[in-house]
């Protein structure tokens, strides 16, 4: 259970501080950091800079310059991201607050960080896990997002095709398998636009157009179970270790920007089935009334019923937005990634 607002602006009066190993803040670091000014949570920043794609940029126009200073000791709270090094750096010489790790790396999966320590966590796989105390977190939306896409047009008024507007991208075999199989087969019933836009046409594509394609990601089948890597590579097939692997494979960096930039948008947001391939968040969306799901085991009734749903379009598409705001805007992740921090965050070590 997320903490009250008061209750969190207490226990955070003294700041929380947001540290990047490895290069600038990220996305959900910037998210967050949007959550907690919007609570009246203190932060404090070791830079003035953010990563994220440019309609989803959180803080666009804010100055963070007055927020950066040093690591000190005394703050109530430490958010470390270390999506870039995708490697526990242990954050040390501080004391009296508590911490937590954030990685929004595509390979998250794979990063190891001690079991004592909490870890904020993009593309989880409740299918799988290194082990660890690892919280699933969405890449989430911006408030800039969220404001740019309330001009989206009624259904009445978009043209009636799908985005498949993905940017090339290593790793990305479910997109290429569904290239093969599903967008043929939609293709014979709606337009398929696979324009590369520019920041500004893409988020007007995506306000004007019914459906948008958002899945994503690569799949995995575990090396640990393979005696050759087990005996010749034995450094590969430790970094390959998991201690929990439930299914033949999985499906990697399933979360996306754009996935959240479809349902911001009031899309019909085309995915893969959350809660068949493991997708691991803490309020999953409903196949049929947030998104429109995907079973690879049979696609063409997947088209079949997309197309029968056409009158209920909107309903999804509008429901969708509403789903996705509600949960993961700013404010209600940042509450609920302060309460667990409250609950599990391991307190710093005095030096």
């Amino acid at each position: 259970m997320s903490a009250s607002a008061d209750d969190l602006r207490k226990a955070f009066a003294r700041a929380v501080y947001f540290h990047s190993v490895g290069g600038i803040l990220t996305h959900n670091s910037g998210c967050l950091l949007e959550g907690c000014l919007d609570l009246n949570i203190p932060v404090k920043v070791c830079a003035p800079k953010i990563t994220s794609r440019p309609i989803s940029m959180p803080l666009q126009d804010v100055d963070l310059t007055p927020l950066v200073t040093p690591p000190y000791a005394g703050y109530a709270g430490y958010i470390v991201d270390i999506t870039h090094t995708n490697h526990y750096a242990p954050f040390e010489g501080i004391q009296d607050g508590h911490i937590a790790y954030l990685n929004q790396n595509d390979v998250g999966i794979f990063s190891r960080i001690p079991d004592n320590q909490l870890m904020f966590i993009a593309h989880a796989n409740r299918f799988a896990s290194r082990g660890g105390l690892r919280r699933p977190i969405a890449f989430g939306m911006s408030k800039g997002l969220i404001a740019a896409t309330e001009r989206r047009k009624p259904f009445a008024q978009r043209k009636d095709r799908a985005l498949r507007s993905f940017r090339a991208s290593m790793n990305q075999s479910v997109r290429a398998a569904l290239d093969i199989s599903y967008v043929p087969m939609l293709e014979r019933h709606l337009p398929i636009d696979r324009t590369i836009f520019e920041p500004g046409p893409y988020l007007d594509s995506m306000l004007e157009a019914p459906i948008c394609l958002a899945y994503g990601g690569d799949f995995y089948s575990p090396l640990m179970e393979n005696p050759f890597f087990a005996e010749r590579e034995k450094a590969l097939a430790a970094m390959h270790h998991f201690e929990r692997f439930e299914k033949p494979a999985i499906v990697m960096r399933w979360d996306s920007w754009r996935l959240w930039e479809s349902f911001t948008a009031g899309c019909v947001t085309v995915h893969l089935d959350f809660q068949k391939y493991g997708f691991d968040l803490p309020h999953l969306p409903e196949p049929w009334v947030h998104y429109a799901p995907l079973d690879i085991d049979n696609l063409a009734a997947c088209v079949e019923q997309l197309m029968d749903r056409r009158k209920e379009w909107e309903q999804i598409g509008e429901a969708g937005r509403a789903w996705a705001i509600a949960h993961y805007a700013p404010a209600p992740t940042a509450m609920r990634a302060l309460s667990t921090l409250l609950e599990c965050g391991a307190k710093v070590a005095a030096p």
